[in-house]
């Protein structure tokens, strides 16, 4: 019997008005705005307030991200895994595309962390960079 072809999941980032692609999960990452699944991926209010007040370096935002997404990983890892289960999906926010530049933007966070449950878990991965409409 053959082996079944183990699935991959590609995953993006887009700018929040991208508006995605037949068989692409968009997913709204933002505190302001992201609902259901995407907020699971949300920073807090407090920490993009702090960042854009230049009141934490992008190093502390990025440990205060990372710890938060540990924290909903131990109590809901199903949505991590529903989130992976995706042909393609794209992480969105409002952040302009820094990913060229200074990458200080929680989408690009996100996604090494997903590259890592996807690893943990036995799911192919492969990051596909910034997306736009076309």
């Amino acid at each position: 019997m053959a082996d079944k072809a183990k699935h991959v999941c590609r995953v993006g980032t887009a700018r929040i008005d991208y508006q995605g692609r037949v068989g692409q999960r968009v997913l709204n990452t933002t505190v302001k705005s992201g609902m259901g699944l995407g907020a699971v991926f949300a920073p807090t209010w407090t920490m993009v307030m702090a960042s854009k007040r230049d009141e934490i370096t992008w190093d502390e935002y990025r440990s205060q991200y990372t710890a938060l997404m540990r924290q909903r990983y131990q109590a809901n890892p199903a949505a991590f895994l529903e989130a992976l289960s995706s042909d393609e999906l794209i992480v969105c926010c409002y952040c302009k595309d820094t990913h060229t530049t200074t990458k200080h933007c929680h989408r690009y966070i996100l996604v090494e962390i997903l590259e890592k449950v996807a690893a943990h878990h036995g799911i192919g991965f492969e990051s596909i960079g910034e997306v736009r409409s076309q």
